[in-house]
């Protein structure tokens, strides 16, 4: 079964243009590794520190895919080069999962 998974990202004040350009290179790196076509999205309005959130959809052909990921995209040394450079400047993580309704 397909699961959609959500991350919602909020960087560090200040910090959104640096989030949105590791999380580029987050994405395509995914991209390589995994074989997904994740999507990035950001609010077009808000108010608050809405402005300051990244929206990542990425669909994986099941819960157990998406459980392997960390593992393999971990194992990646352009990840471990980056991942540190991402904790820095983003605030906030949360995921959420999505299936298809039939």
């Amino acid at each position: 079964m397909k699961v959609m998974v959500r991350s919602i990202m909020k960087a560090v004040p200040g910090k959104m243009v640096e989030a949105m350009e590791l999380e580029e290179k987050h994405m395509a790196i995914a991209s390589r590794v995994l074989g997904i076509s994740p999507r990035r999205y950001r609010p077009l309005s808000g108010g608050g520190d809405v402005m300051n959130t990244i929206i990542s959809k990425s669909e994986f052909d099941s819960l157990a895919a998406f459980e392997a990921h960390p593992e393999k995209m971990g194992a990646d040394p352009e990840m471990q080069a980056l991942f540190p450079k991402l904790e820095a400047v983003i605030a906030s993580h949360e995921i959420e999962f999505y299936i298809p309704i039939p």
